[in-house]
This record gives C-alpha cells, structure tokens and sequence, in this order.
C-alpha cells in the first residue's frame, strides 16, 4: 500500500499493522477505529462480466490476518475475522468469524452469531446468536434466532436427478447433533433436536427429537 493511501486511513483512525502485506483497493469504505492484521485483502470488484462490487466495513472490527474479501460486503460493527474468504454477503455486528471460514454468495450473518473452522455458508440467512462452531455446510437456508449446529452437520440442498436445488428451514432455538445430514426441502421445528449421525429427510416438529439412524448391536466376537 502507498503512503499516501496508508495516510489516508490512518487519518480515519484506522489501524493498518502490515501496510507492505495489506491490500485496500478502490472502493472500499471503512470507518473508524478498525484494526487491520497483515495478510488483508479488500477487493471490491465483481465477478467477470459483472460490474464492481462495494465493501462498506463499520466500526471498531477487528480484521485479519489472512483476509479475503471481495465483491458487494457489507461488514458492521465489532466483528473479529481472521483467516476467511468472504464475498458478496452481508455481516452484522458482535459476530466471530474464523479461522479458515468460507461466507460466500447471498450469505446474511446477523448479530453475536459464531461461524468457526472450515464453516462454509451459501445463500443462507443465520439469524442472530446462532452457532456454527466448525466442519459444517450450510446452503440455501435459513436457521433461526439461537440455533447451534454441531460439528460436521450438512444441509444437502442440490438434487443431483432433477438439478434444482431446495431449501432448508431451522427454527429458533433447535439443534443439531454432529455429523447430521438435513436433506432438502426439509423443516426443523423451533426447539427440536437432531440426533447425532442423522440424515433426515421429513420435517421435524417443534420441540421434538428427530433421529435417523440404526440401532446399535454389540456382538461378541
């Protein structure tokens, strides 16, 4: 970064650690009282044949290191990102984000939700105080206030035959157990639970626990 672009920030109240590993381009807004970590990469341009994108950071995130961001993002207010690649979607505020977090196309994060490693979320709305704590996919869906999604469960949105994909609705407050597969078009009502190394395929009430697998045997031997 140049000096007089470095200058520039820094009048803003913007701390840049590593200007030499860190990349602002054009059109890119940031507001006070951020704090940028080497490795950041802030890029506002769209997809080929698309027109250029916008990144609008609010106040006091912290960002980096090891951060891509590209396209239409909008970032609000007291965020911690590091290691993720994000483009074109939408972040609130109070949010952790990372490391190694994938928030790609049409994702809409809202407020003190946490998104953790090797998350990746597409076209999905999180509503606020939802936790994504790792090895999870989340497509074309949309989880509820305080939803927890535990490790490895997978909303399998694309139907191979037909080439359409579905979507996944999960209700304030439900949980899933890990390494659960939620197959869309499918419902989890609000409060219900999936039982661990699920793969559910019918929708499943409120407050209701929803399995999906076989009886265990212990055979002597």
């Amino acid at each position: 970064m140049d000096n007089k672009t470095l200058k520039k920030y820094q009048d803003k109240g913007i701390t840049i650690l590593d200007p030499r590993n860190t990349y602002i381009g054009p059109g890119v807004q940031i507001a006070k009282g951020n704090i940028i970590y080497p490795n950041t990469f802030l890029i506002a341009t769209g997809k080929k044949g698309q027109k250029n994108g916008r990144i609008k950071i609010g106040q006091k995130n912290i960002l980096g290191p090891n951060l891509h961001v590209e396209g239409s993002v909008t970032i609000g207010n007291n965020n911690n990102i590091s290691y993720s690649h994000i483009t074109n979607s939408k972040i609130g505020n109070l949010n952790n984000i990372g490391p190694y977090s994938r928030i790609r196309d049409g994702a809409v994060i809202g407020n003190k939700v946490r998104v953790g490693n090797f998350v990746e979320i597409k076209n999905s709305a999180i509503s606020d105080g939802a936790q994504i704590a790792h090895l999870s996919y989340i497509g074309d869906a949309t989880l509820g206030k305080n939803v927890n999604i535990g490790a490895g469960t997978i909303t399998a949105n694309y139907n191979s035959v037909s080439g359409k994909k579905n979507k996944t609705i999960i209700k304030n407050n439900a949980s899933t157990g890990s390494n659960s597969v939620l197959v869309a078009p499918v419902t989890i009502g609000e409060g219900a639970l999936i039982g661990a190394g699920s793969v559910i395929t019918k929708n499943v009430p409120a407050k209701s626990l929803g399995i999906a697998r076989s009886k265990q045997e212990n055979k002597p031997f």
